[in-house]
């Protein structure tokens, strides 16, 4: 399963996987062996490659707040609907020069507009966040390139195929 783990404005995907007695948990760099040792309550022992920690966690509607170490953290799970998502994202992207259009991979929510006209940005950098079947869905530059035009709104209702913001 895939998540993506939020701490302020610090984003990161993570994959877990189950093992003997815990987790493989990975950023696609590292990888951790994670167990839980103990249940009390909402608060929990962690051990993450041998280490002991305390952690707190609880859920809030689709997303996990997980408190370790003193540190908040948000968890938003990653299903297959999010996966099947991106790969539709992915296939409109357009080609390496010219334009590059983003359009509504599926009817949603625009909940955050990330970057306006005339931003740079890097190939798979957030550019809006789209809410859509209960999950809040980052839509990503296919490539990389100058932000000419950004037609979503924060608050506004989308359908599928709308365009959203076009780079060249």
């Amino acid at each position: 399963m895939k998540f993506a783990l939020k701490h302020g404005e610090d984003r990161l995907e993570l994959s877990v996987e189950e093992e003997a007695g815990g987790y493989r948990v990975s950023d696609g760099k590292t990888t951790w062996h994670v167990r839980f040792d103990d249940r009390r309550g909402a608060v929990r022992g962690v051990v993450v490659d041998d280490t002991r920690h305390s952690i707190g966690v609880a859920r809030k509607g689709e997303t996990w707040d997980v408190v370790l170490e003193g540190i908040n953290y948000e968890f938003l799970t990653r299903d297959a609907r999010f996966e099947k998502l991106l790969a539709l994202q992915q296939d409109r992207g357009g080609d390496a020069g010219g334009r590059a259009e983003l359009r509504a991979p599926i009817p949603g929510l625009v909940t955050n507009v990330l970057k306006g006209v005339g931003d740079e940005v890097k190939e798979g950098e957030p550019v809006l966040v789209l809410a859509a079947m209960k999950l809040e869905n980052e839509i990503r530059a296919p490539r990389a390139g100058k932000i000419v035009e950004v037609k979503a709104k924060a608050g506004a209702a989308v359908e599928k195929g709308e365009l959203l913001a076009v780079i060249e």
